[in-house]
């Protein structure tokens, strides 16, 4: 199997794209590692693309709704076999946030229209975040009496809270794998991540919230909470291209998340092979 795995590799967190990589190849595939702006031909090349973490770190090179659009309106158009590029949720932007905030799930209390203010509460400072902003780049901290003044469409607004830490629920399509906890900073900070032992409710919030992706989901999800107190507040259901943070675990849970990263592309990739009847590429996973 060829597989195209989108990802950047001038990124600090681009070492776990690399194992991924390599683990397919001792499985006997071919990989290629490309930026999101790799050259389109390759598209009749490869049988799987991997949409991994593409994004620019660099602040200086930060703008909202950056091209990475390019190649992923061509792989859905082609329908071509693909990993994490079906995502209902901050694959299309914040706005779910507010959509779900309104429907009574347990979210940072978000709206995408400042007609809807009075719906926050009253606090001292709000955050206007970029629609398809991402690691908290573009983020404009704001009064309420600044508020009309930073926001437009593209943006939704959230109150600022004071939380205790940040806790990452990391999913395989809709099925629990491990969660990390994060001490607080102005910039979530992956090096100080800490194995974190959730209890059955939190799973199960966690849980609720990966399956509105659907049973069918292909790819990684990660369910991201502020924690304050004993409580969980959903922040962002990242189902884009999420960095995982799987350097900090150990090498057993290491391996196991990527094993089950593997055979949830095998068996995807299968499945649609099967509707084909090609006995060549059962072959080659087996």
């Amino acid at each position: 199997m060829k597989i195209l795995m989108v990802t950047n590799l001038l990124n600090e967190c681009s070492e776990e794209d690399v194992w991924i990589a390599n683990s397919f190849i001792d499985d006997g595939h071919d990989v290629k590692l490309v930026n999101k702006y790799y050259d389109k031909s390759l598209e009749d090349e490869y049988d799987i693309f991997i949409k991994r973490y593409s994004w620019i770190e660099d602040i200086d090179e930060f703008t909202v709704g950056a091209e990475e659009s390019d190649y992923e309106t061509r792989i859905l158009s082609k329908n071509l076999p693909r990993i994490n590029f079906d995502g209902k949720f901050d694959n299309q932007g914040k706005h779910y946030l507010s959509d779900l905030y309104s429907k009574g799930y347990p979210i940072v209390p978000t709206i995408s229209d400042i007609k809807d203010l009075d719906k926050l509460g009253e606090h001292s400072k709000y955050l206007i975040k970029p629609v398809n902003g991402y690691a908290g780049y573009g983020i404009i901290e704001a009064s309420k009496d600044d508020i009309e003044k930073s926001w437009n469409s593209n943006f939704v607004i959230q109150p600022k809270l004071q939380f205790d830490s940040e806790v990452q629920f990391y999913f395989i399509g809709n099925k629990y794998e491990f969660a990390q906890i994060f001490k607080p900073k102005k910039k979530l900070d992956h090096s100080n991540a800490e194995f974190y032992q959730p209890t059955e409710e939190e799973i199960k919030l966690a849980e609720t919230l990966a399956k509105l992706n659907g049973d069918c989901f292909n790819g990684v999800q990660r369910i991201d909470f502020l924690k304050i107190g004993d409580t969980l507040l959903l922040s962002e259901l990242e189902d884009d291209s999420p960095y995982m943070a799987i350097e900090a675990l150990d090498d057993t849970m290491r391996k196991k998340f990527i094993d089950d990263y593997k055979t949830m592309v095998y068996n995807y990739y299968n499945k649609i092979h099967n509707n084909d009847d090609n006995k060549e590429f059962k072959k080659i996973i087996q």
